[in-house]
């Protein structure tokens, strides 16, 4: 990991590989004190910390930028988050995933930040879990960008499709989208983004603003990229 000071805050980053590790030794430890105190199967308990995860803020994004959006960029790419501001690296150690949760800032617009050689790029995590319709999804959009007074900065704002019953896509046009966010002239610097899976077949990012581009990563080789964001 590694530490750095940009525009006055304290940033921590970690490589895939030293992220995963650190997910892998806080999950073990959880796995085990669960089957402790509850004197239940492997795969019960995996289940049950696999659903706390899933509704844990927190965790949901360190593992969305960790095991799927990182797979967008480089392989020296490296996941970041911002920091309290009395975090000393000197006195205060990182070894399991709550000591990241507790030292992350509250009072940061980005929930994690890609570092892919000397470009930042900052992330604002939105799930949405309401109808697969283009109207719906714009209201969605509309309703978040105009709580940071149609300003995010350098910021980009990540939407998750996560509805909650089976889905398809078929109902969204994401040209139409994009006309639609166009419309509302926006003035920041970042990017507005929508993730999904598709068919569990790939992983898909459109982007809808400032400009209307689609790229793509099979789920199951998430090395095989077929295009980087640009």
């Amino acid at each position: 990991m590694s530490f750095y000071k940009i525009k006055n805050r304290n940033v921590i980053c970690f490589s895939k590989v030293e992220l995963s590790s650190l997910f892998e030794i806080s999950k073990k430890s959880e796995l085990l004190k669960e089957m402790l105190n509850k004197n239940i199967s492997m795969e019960e308990i995996s289940n049950s910390v696999s659903h706390k995860g899933s509704n844990d803020r927190d965790e949901h994004e360190i593992f969305l930028a960790l095991f799927i959006f990182l797979d967008f960029y480089g392989d020296e790419s490296e996941v970041c988050f911002e920091l309290n501001h009395n975090f000393n690296p000197h006195k205060n150690k990182i070894s399991i995933l709550k000591d990241l949760n507790n030292a992350r800032a509250n009072d940061s617009i980005s929930d994690f930040i890609i570092k892919s050689k000397n470009d930042w790029r900052q992330f604002q995590l939105k799930r949405y879990r309401d109808e697969l319709n283009t109207q719906k999804i714009f209201d969605f959009i509309n309703e978040k960008v105009r709580h940071y007074g149609n300003n995010l900065g350098d910021t980009n704002l990540l939407i998750v499709l996560q509805p909650p019953i089976v889905y398809t896509i078929t109902d969204i046009s994401f040209h139409k989208l994009y006309e639609k966010v166009k419309s509302l002239n926006l003035k920041f610097g970042g990017q507005i983004l929508i993730l999904y899976n598709k068919n569990n077949n790939e992983q898909v990012i459109i982007q809808v603003y400032p400009q209307l581009t689609i790229s793509k990563i099979p789920l199951r080789y998430p090395s095989e990229k077929t295009k980087v964001i640009n």
